[in-house]
């Protein structure tokens, strides 16, 4: 039997109401080198993972205000572009 999800789970999955999926993937970098951003200072974005029940610093490479400012921008322009987004607004 297959492990993955099949097209007739995830559409009775998705009809008629709201749904949400998660999945978690273990990446591999293709280059050895990593650039996080940087905030003033020189400073990087870090949290505490909880991995293997163990406390861990880690390092963002993203955040999710990054993501938002990202969004906003990409609303923002496509307002001012003309285009109608979700909602009515434009």
């Amino acid at each position: 039997m297959p492990s993955g999800l099949t097209y007739d789970e995830l559409h009775k999955a998705v009809a008629g109401s709201a749904a949400a999926f998660r999945l978690t993937l273990k990446l591999e970098a293709v280059s050895p080198k990593v650039f996080p951003p940087t905030y003033e200072g020189g400073k990087y974005a870090t949290e505490d993972r909880n991995i293997d029940g163990k406390t861990v610093p880690c390092v963002l490479l993203d955040s999710v205000p990054s993501q938002a400012n990202r969004m906003e921008l990409a609303l923002h322009e496509a307002v001012e572009g003309g285009d109608r987004v979700a909602g009515g607004v434009g």
